[in-house]
């Protein structure tokens, strides 16, 4: 079995970010102050049916833990008065992780796919590259990223969470 990742090890980062989140947030609502901020969190990267070897089951723990600390820091967040709400794709998502019938999201992708992605060649510490006899293999920059009906999901929460908070456009006058 390949163990992908250890929970411990990105809980702290995870901490951090979330932390680094609300930091920005306030930020921004200090610099525009009839801003509406909304954060969009992660969905689950792996769907419920196993179609590779491995202990997948912690990235979508570990989206599950950012998407509770997001929450919480939106919530603390707006008992300070920050304008800020939150948008979890996770129910949206379900159905369309990787080994779903219908993926929204990249599973691992050999590269290059563009100028902006990894290369042979690149200094060894940015490139994940696999040497293999006769060639090169370097990973995209696409894996675990979303495919077009995925930034299409996110779209649609996205949506979903500006109606709610009562967005009406960006001409809109304010009441």
């Amino acid at each position: 079995m390949v163990v992908v990742c250890k929970r411990n090890d990105y809980t702290g980062k995870i901490d951090q970010a979330v932390a680094d989140t609300g930091t920005v947030i306030d930020e921004i609502a200090n610099a525009a102050p009839n801003a509406q901020i909304v954060l969009m969190g992660y969905p689950h990267i792996v769907g419920d049916s196993q179609c590779w070897a491995g202990d997948f089951d912690t990235l979508n723990y570990l989206a599950d833990y950012m998407r509770d600390k997001q929450k919480t820091k939106i919530d603390e967040l707006k008992r300070s008065g920050t304008k800020v709400a939150f948008a979890d794709p996770v129910p949206a998502f379900k159905g369309h992780g990787l080994c779903d019938s219908d993926e929204w999201i990249n599973g691992v992708v050999a590269g290059p796919h563009g100028d902006g992605d990894f290369h042979d060649g690149d200094p060894a510490n940015q490139a994940p590259c696999i040497t293999k006899p006769g060639q090169n293999t370097c990973l995209s920059l696409e894996p675990f990223h979303p495919r077009n009906a995925g930034t299409t999901g996110y779209a649609q929460v996205m949506g979903q969470a500006l109606t709610d908070i009562g967005y009406k456009g960006a001409n809109a006058v304010p009441s």
